[in-house]
């Protein structure tokens, strides 16, 4: 199966400040992983403030860790918590590196904002692509705080169903 080849599109890698570089590959497990965090792949998109006076860094780790996830080397931790009514709630994932425990946040450095930015972009396109119809994706921009628009391939909102209710994540634990 060549596909998860595909994924690997060059432009999917990001270099952290330990001098390691990890390529980017949204399987459908990174994609779930998305989802339970943001509600849908598309709301990703809307997480990250393009105006600067909101939260940017926090979203982008959470994208960035979830192409991490797998070939990658790093390992999600999920803080979900469950309300009065039992709606269960992602909260927050942190991305470990299996072979130290090192925190993927502590290992990106804000001066490659711009890098991180096209690797994620790329990859995620790629994931997304629509190979029922030749290939051909759907145009969406994604948007980053301080940087041009980039545009980008894949799902929006219209066409990214969000998680159900009834998801529940497992723990990073079993």
């Amino acid at each position: 199966m060549t596909q998860g080849l595909d994924l690997l599109a060059e432009g999917g890698t990001v270099t952290l400040t330990d001098g390691t570089e990890v390529q980017l590959r949204y399987s459908f497990r990174a994609l779930a992983l998305l989802e339970a965090r943001f509600g849908s792949v598309g709301a990703v998109q809307q997480a990250i403030d393009s105006t600067g006076s909101g939260a940017a860094f926090g979203p982008l780790a959470q994208i960035i860790g979830a192409g991490t996830v797998g070939p990658g080397g790093f390992e999600p931790h999920i803080r979900e918590h469950v309300d009065a009514k039992g709606v269960r709630t992602v909260s927050d994932i942190v991305y470990r590196r299996r072979t130290d425990g090192a925190l993927l946040e502590d290992l990106l450095d804000p001066g490659r904002l711009d890098e991180y930015t096209r690797a994620f972009t790329a990859a995620l396109s790629r994931a997304l692509e629509n190979r029922s119809r030749g290939n051909v994706p759907a145009p969406v921009t994604t948007v980053t705080p301080g940087l041009e628009t980039t545009p980008s391939l894949g799902a929006n909102t219209s066409t990214s169903p969000s998680v159900p209710s009834t998801f529940q994540s497992l723990s990073s634990g079993s």
